[in-house]
């Protein structure tokens, strides 16, 4: 019956094309569209521990648009709450995703989880707790008290740091994302430093700007269930502007000229994206270390659907990326717990109720601006 018991018996990692789904799944970024038949659809992801697929609920051919808008509603009401997920997985340009049709009846109320592991079911790559140590560590060698007061008090107030993602659909889309791309762009940013002849960096700017240059994604998520879904702010105000309203309240720990240039690096770290291009050394490092750190997890990401020696689109990426055969196997090995295996960005149907498809992003600045 509708939201029987049942434990989770399959996850996304283990999914393959052409295969019938039927498991539990966190749902989230609920949509209602209209395909090319005019006739309404729900999209949504679908995630568990292993990672996240896009997946297209369509119904019974005799559905009427009421019907389709009542469980839109119930699914938008209950975003990161755990349902029964009952489809066919479909391949289409390389694009895993999951098409429901007669397994809309499960979709009315979540799943009974009395039976089920909570853990089963958050979708991270991330030890939280190492990368909060060496985050907090990192603050500590910051040479300049005020410099180093400021930024800590600003991470440990701040609201889901160390557990919110850094951004949805893009990299580090997972709990516990935005404390680890803000590890690894200090940990980039200095490499810069140490790696350059005859330039001299402020290393206390470069920590702090690096580990607050996304704090205002901290503000952008809210909780919801299992999952962290956008607030409105998120695309309205930004997650830059959200950082310069934040830290302006802790502006008292330092002087005027440092708190200047720290809100520079943090205003122009999407470079030529953003409203302020970098105009320090310590601008430019953060900037290029916040570019390597996105886009090459964007790249690892693309490529876990790529098999070894092909070349395919990448839709992380906005480009071509190529596995190397003698790549493959390491790749494998060091794998993030199946995350993202076939990750989706909620593209659209092309054939309604059977293929899976999606268009090239074609605006580059508008989509690198949620970094």
């Amino acid at each position: 019956g509708k939201g029987a018991e049942q434990m989770k018996k399959e996850f996304i990692s283990s999914i393959q094309p052409n295969a019938a789904v039927d498991s539990l799944f966190v749902v989230d970024e609920v949509s209602l569209r209209s395909g090319n038949n005019k006739k309404s659809y729900i999209s949504c992801t679908v995630s568990d521990c292993t990672g996240r697929l896009s997946c297209k609920v369509w119904g019974d051919a005799g559905m009427s648009e009421s019907d389709i808008a009542e469980i839109y509603n119930s699914l938008s009401q209950s975003q990161g709450s755990i349902f029964r997920i009952a489809g066919k997985a479909a391949l289409y340009k390389g694009e895993l995703g999951i098409n429901v049709n007669d397994g809309i009846i499960y979709l009315s109320k979540p799943a009974d989880t009395s039976r089920v592991s909570e853990k089963d079911f958050i979708n991270s790559p991330v030890d939280i707790a190492a990368c909060k140590k060496q985050i907090l560590a990192l603050i500590e060698t910051i040479g300049d008290e005020g410099l180093r007061t400021l930024v800590l008090s600003a991470v440990t107030k701040a609201d889901g740091f160390f557990e919110k993602p850094a951004a949805k659909g893009r990299h580090h889309g997972y709990t516990g994302g935005l404390c680890e791309h803000s590890l690894e762009v200090a940990k980039i940013a200095l490499s810069i430093e140490s790696g350059l002849i005859g330039v001299k960096l402020s290393r206390d700017l470069l920590i702090a700007g690096a580990i607050l240059h996304d704090i205002g994604k901290c503000g952008s998520f809210e909780k919801k269930g299992l999952s962290y879904v956008p607030v409105p702010e998120y695309s309205l105000i930004g997650h830059t502007a959200s950082a310069m309203m934040y830290l302006t309240h802790y502006s008292k720990f330092t002087d005027a000229e440092t708190f200047r240039e720290l809100l520079h690096i943090v205003q122009s770290h999407h470079g030529e994206h953003g409203e302020t291009l970098p105009q320090t050394a310590e601008a430019w490092a953060v900037h290029l270390a916040d570019n390597i750190s996105a886009k090459i997890h964007e790249v690892d990401e693309d490529l876990k659907s790529v098999n070894a020696g092909e070349i395919a689109w990448g839709k992380r990426t906005d480009s071509f990326v190529y596995k190397s055969p003698s790549h493959a196997d390491a790749s494998a090995q060091r794998g993030r717990g199946g995350e993202g295996t076939h990750a989706a960005n909620g593209h659209d149907i092309d054939k309604s109720g059977k293929d899976f498809g999606g268009e090239k992003k074609s605006q580059r600045s508008i989509t690198d601006c949620f970094r």
